[in-house]
């Protein structure tokens, strides 16, 4: 028998009875054990077998011995890749249902007070500005009450706004994601001068942005 022996079997059997618990874990004996012997099996079936004065026979019988061993390492090697990759793509797209982070690189000149229940952020004029969270957005446009080009976005009972903009590239209806570009900044609407107008409403309530600035960590 050609790049494998009785005895490689035998050490490597324990990897074939734990399945998907010897190949999930490579770092472990058992994984290493069982891509080692997939890696042999594969080795045994394309390696031709000679026929005692050194020409070359037919293939191996390793091919046809350990081929449906070989057949069903491979579905749980595939079945656990397909896994790992739907495991890494939840991950990634973990939900970010609350205001959390900055909207925009910019300074503070305006924290939220009586009368101002929002935060000011200067900011050069096309400045990208950012969600907050995920969401839709429910308004995109020039708003006659001082806020001139205004993004709103909400999410269940959170409202985030977003004012004095230069562009608006999103649409109403439109779903965005925490971290995208809805909106770059401006000095539009009742403005002194370029820089982000940015509010925090819960439940239709004015709220101080400030404790929602850090960053979000589900549960």
């Amino acid at each position: 028998m050609t790049g494998i022996t009785s005895s490689t079997s035998l050490r490597l059997l324990p990897a074939l009875q734990n399945g998907e618990n010897g190949a999930a874990n490579a770092s472990s004996p058992a994984g290493g054990d069982f891509q080692t012997l997939l890696t042999a099996l594969v080795m045994s079936m394309s390696m031709p077998s000679t026929d005692g004065t050194g020409s070359l026979g037919q293939a191996s019988p390793a091919a046809s011995l350990f081929a449906p061993v070989m057949y069903t390492l491979m579905e749980k090697l595939i079945a656990l890749q397909m896994q790992s990759v739907e495991a890494e793509s939840q991950t990634a797209a973990a939900p970010q249902p609350v205001p959390a982070g900055m909207p925009i690189q910019g300074r503070l000149t305006q924290s939220s007070h009586a009368g101002h229940v929002a935060l000011d952020l200067a900011a050069p004029v096309g400045t990208p500005v950012t969600s907050t969270m995920d969401g839709r957005v429910v308004y995109a446009g020039w708003n006659n009450q001082g806020y001139g080009n205004l993004v709103i976005v909400e999410n269940g009972p959170y409202k985030t706004y977003y004012a004095h903009l230069s562009e608006i590239p999103v649409q109403v209806g439109q779903t965005v994601q925490a971290g995208q570009v809805i909106a770059y900044s401006g000095n539009t609407g009742n403005s002194t001068g370029p820089h982000l107008h940015y509010e925090v409403r819960v439940n239709g309530q004015r709220v101080d942005p400030s404790p929602y600035l850090q960053s979000w960590s589900p549960g």
